[in-house]
């Protein structure tokens, strides 16, 4: 908690560098899922993220977060390796 206030503090002052992080509009997420899939059920189906969530972040209801951004980077660059890695246990 003290480590995030210092750092809270030190961007007030200007001392940290802040980056903007690619929001991944809902256009692009839809994009992403029609490349790669047939409907928000097949995209559950292939890669474990929930149809109803695919289709709140692709109507822009809500906005995945760094992490599941990342994810649907990755499953536009490479589905095959995504779909493999969420078949494993």
């Amino acid at each position: 908690l003290e480590e995030g206030l210092r750092e809270a503090l030190a961007w007030r002052r200007g001392e940290l560098e802040v980056r903007e992080v690619d929001p991944l509009p809902a256009e692009r997420i839809k994009a992403i899922r029609r490349k790669v899939a047939r409907s928000a059920r097949h995209f559950e189906k292939r890669f474990g993220i929930p149809a109803e969530t695919l289709q709140n972040w692709e109507q822009g209801r809500r906005k995945p977060d760094l992490a599941a951004r990342l994810l649907l980077k990755v499953i536009e660059e490479d589905p095959e390796a995504v779909e493999r890695a969420a078949r494993r246990p």
